[in-house]
């Protein structure tokens, strides 16, 4: 930003010179054959651009000419000082006018702030996807650690009540064994399942960065409540998705960048045409060589008559510049046309990426949440089948194999339960994400950076 801006900044030039010349002459009122000059100038300038592209420059200078007053048809000063103030303008009136032409690479360059902006918020919305996910893959690995302990303790239970059977001579030693066997199973299952947890918690602590959430070994996290009303129609989520997304408004933004690019490289096929003019004003002193000149004086003289205007000088026209092939200006025309259509053409692409993305997202939600539903009503009962099968044990009308049967029964269908729980949250993460609204959903502000000044 600031260094297309820097083009309508201020610049000022200070010169400074000394200069000899020997002049030959063949005057018949000077004896000599030369005639040496010499002169010391001075300038200092200060020079603007503005919007509609008008140049100006206003400069004072001062010379110091000495030796000029040997001549009989040179000035009757010596030494001679001269000042002079000088305010020029031009003003393009095809090429290069105007506040587009002017402020094509200021308006690109807002415009680029807000897509680093949009591209800032893009990755907030990526790693909040992230985050979620392996949120949810950590609660996922506890739920199923804290059934393959309930199996581990189901075991158990069932081994220590055979060992009291067999005491009594109700059942063989098989059934016994039988137990045992599945205890250590469920142990092994057990011990799987807490590395999983160990695993999915390290996935997380290395997303959040915060280092006292890293120093706690045993992080509890919990599913968040279900809330069906955050889950929009597919209508309301396709229009939303193409009109938040940050890569869609990023590439949005780019086709106005190559519409600017196009209107500057339309603007420099004209020829150039420029309105020039410039006014003067001068002033005029030195030492009188006996002449009786009203101009004697000095510096400070000859600068007070430039400002009382003692000589002035204007001047106003018009300066046409063509060139006849104009080849290079064509081909930067052709460039941006073509770049503006691919632009357009990626952002077509795009936009239809994004709304197959939000169809099969909402697709897989609309699924999932009905396979949640069913895996509930399985997982129930499986509960209610072990409930009863463990009556019939109680009543000796069932065996350890069937009820070891039931419990795995159980513990298939709660970890279904779970499975299809977090594939449904992950399908509204996905959803949001694909939407570029999983910031609002959970009431996140990103801090956007400020990128340059103003």
């Amino acid at each position: 930003m600031l260094g297309q801006k820097s083009q309508f900044d201020v610049t000022a030039e200070l010169a400074a010179g000394q200069s000899e010349a020997e002049i030959l002459t063949a005057s018949a009122f000077f004896p000599g054959e030369s005639l040496t000059v010499e002169t010391f100038s001075g300038k200092f300038s200060l020079s603007k651009q503005f919007a509609t592209g008008l140049q100006s420059r206003l400069s004072l200078q001062g010379d110091r000419t000495e030796g000029g007053s040997s001549d009989f048809l040179s000035d009757q000063l010596d030494p001679a000082y001269q000042a002079n103030m000088v305010l020029d303008l031009t003003q393009p009136l095809l090429k290069d006018f105007g506040w587009n032409a002017n402020l094509a690479g200021i308006n690109a360059a807002q415009i680029r702030k807000k897509q680093a902006a949009l591209s800032y918020l893009g990755r907030a919305v990526q790693l909040v996807a992230e985050i979620e996910a392996a949120y949810l893959e950590l609660a996922k690995a506890q739920e199923e650690y804290r059934h393959y302990t309930l199996a581990r303790d189901l075991a158990q239970e069932l081994l220590d009540g055979n060992e009291l059977k067999l005491d009594a001579g109700l059942i063989p030693v098989t059934e016994v064994n039988e137990a045992r066997s599945a205890l250590a199973g469920r142990e092994e299952s057990m011990l799987l399942a807490q590395q999983g947890v160990l695993l999915a918690h390290n996935s997380l602590i290395d997303l959040l960065h915060e280092p006292e959430i890293s120093q706690s070994e045993d992080l509890q996290v919990e599913f968040p409540k279900l809330d069906n009303s955050v889950f929009p129609e597919l209508e309301e989520a396709l229009s939303q998705g193409l009109n938040k997304r940050p890569d869609l408004l990023q590439m949005r933004l780019e086709t106005d960048i190559r519409q600017i690019e196009l209107d500057y490289a339309d603007n420099q096929l004209w020829p150039r045409l420029d309105l020039e003019g410039s006014y003067a004003l001068n002033g005029l002193a030195g030492d009188d060589q006996g002449a009786g000149s009203v101009y004697a004086g000095d510096w400070n003289d000859a600068l007070s008559g430039a400002f009382d205007r003692d000589g002035t000088q204007w001047y106003a026209g018009l300066r046409l510049t063509m060139p006849l092939q104009n080849r290079a200006a064509r081909a930067a025309y052709d460039s941006s046309r073509v770049s503006k259509r691919q632009t357009l053409y990626q952002l077509q692409r795009r936009e239809i990426a994004t709304e197959t993305a939000i169809r099969s997202a909402h697709a897989t939600t609309e699924l999932g949440a009905k396979r949640y539903e069913v895996a509930k009503r399985y997982a129930a009962l499986a509960e209610e089948t072990l409930e009863q099968e463990n009556q019939r044990l109680d009543e000796g009308l069932s065996d350890t194999f069937r009820v070891l049967s039931f419990q795995n029964a159980l513990i298939t269908a709660r970890i279904r339960e779970i499975s299809a729980k977090v594939d449904y949250y992950k399908a509204l993460s996905t959803l949001f994400a694909a939407m570029g609204t999983n910031l609002e959903r959970y009431e996140i502000v990103a801090a956007l950076p400020r990128i340059g000044a103003e």
